[in-house]
């Protein structure tokens, strides 16, 4: 392995500025799909190494990890390892992924977001993409399961920190009140079981200011019927947002609104005449939507790595089931049976990250791992 690392970094020196103008040159979707053009067109891409960089990216794609978030992970990438993190994440309609990528050294991180849809046959589909700084921002218009994949260039080195956490993708529609003003949730029912709460009620004081969430147009504003004052707000995606029950409003049909703009105030007209003053939002498109992913930002993820930094890039002996998520309440990936050998790549808080020599990952206790003397 080290003849042929020799090997590889005398090809690489030998053309590392055709490799530089070349990514440069190419206008490519994504900064790794940029950077395998440059191996393609210098030859490297025709190298093992970088052949199996490819084929784990690929199979990265297929992880069982699916931590819940927000979730933050610790590692080490060392140029004889190569290797490709993943994520299984389940994230609903109207939720805004970030994810925030760094690395001690000037190697790049390749960060993207696929949609997965096994359930119809269909391959994963590469959806977005982080920028140069590493960060990725997607707001999710599908409810399902999607992938998050990071994989740093081949020979990279470092320490890297990962976090994953999802946002609220609107401005919240009431002033000054946030998502612990909800006092009435989407799906409940009403008329005694005719019908479904199809929004969230938010309240407030009477004539508290009603915000546009997004940037677009009016579609429509009506006095009468059991929603009371109402205003209807599209934005330049197809998608409209619904205010009821509004004491006044201050747009009409046709004006154009910018994200904070006042519609009205708050009130109890139409048929919560005879409740406390508050706003009825709903989210439409083909349908009502649950506005709490649109609304709901997760709290911090916790920082704090109890695991030992010393064990990344070691090798340990498994005495416990590798699981799906650094969580003692998570599913088995695979049982541990009898004494099995695991590199660590990392760790999320008492939890180290690691991978079999099947290339099989999973997360395990510090404490369920048996540390030999030497690596």
């Amino acid at each position: 392995m080290r003849f042929f690392l020799l090997i590889f970094l005398v090809l690489t020196s030998g053309c590392s500025s055709k490799l530089e103008e070349l990514r440069k040159e190419y206008r490519p979707s994504s900064a790794r799909e940029a950077y395998l053009n440059a191996l393609e067109e210098t030859g490297i891409s025709l190298s093992a190494m970088a052949q199996d960089w490819v084929r784990q990216g690929d199979d990265a794609l297929l992880t069982q990890l699916s931590p819940s978030l927000p979730f933050v992970e610790e590692g080490v990438v060392e140029p004889l390892h190569i290797v490709a993190l993943s994520y299984r994440l389940e994230l609903k309609r109207g939720q805004r992924l970030t994810a925030s990528g760094t690395i001690s050294t000037d190697s790049d991180l390749f960060i993207d977001l696929f949609d997965i849809r096994e359930d119809q046959g269909l391959p994963p589909r590469r959806i977005a993409s982080a920028d140069s700084s590493f960060q990725l921002d997607h707001e999710v218009t599908r409810t399902g399961v999607y992938v998050l994949r990071v994989q740093p260039e081949i020979l990279a080195s470092g320490n890297f920190k990962l976090e994953l956490k999802t946002e609220s993708s609107i401005v919240f529609p009431v002033a000054g009140k946030t998502i612990k003003s909800i006092l009435s949730q989407f799906g409940v029912p009403r008329d005694a079981g005719r019908r479904q709460h199809h929004g969230v009620d938010i309240f407030a004081s009477r004539g508290t200011p009603v915000l546009a969430v997004k940037e677009g147009r009016i579609t429509s504003t009506k006095i009468g019927g059991l929603g009371g004052k109402t205003v209807w707000l599209r934005d330049n995606t197809g998608t409209s947002f619904y205010y009821a029950h509004l004491d006044s409003q201050l747009v009409s049909k046709g004006q154009w609104v910018l994200p904070g703009d006042t519609l009205g105030f708050v009130g109890n007209t139409g048929n919560a005449r005879t409740t406390s003053p508050h706003l009825h939002f709903g989210v439409y498109a083909g349908g009502p939507h649950d506005p709490w992913h649109y609304l709901y930002d997760s709290l911090p993820a916790s920082t704090k790595l109890t695991v030992s930094p010393d064990l990344f890039g070691k090798h340990v002996t498994l005495t416990s089931d590798l699981l799906r998520t650094p969580s003692r309440k998570s599913q088995s990936i695979q049982p541990i049976k009898g004494p099995l050998r695991a590199r660590v790549v990392g760790g999320s808080g008492t939890y180290l990250h690691v991978r079999l020599d099947n290339m099989t990952d999973g997360f395990v206790r510090q404490a369920d791992v048996q540390i030999p003397s030497e690596d």
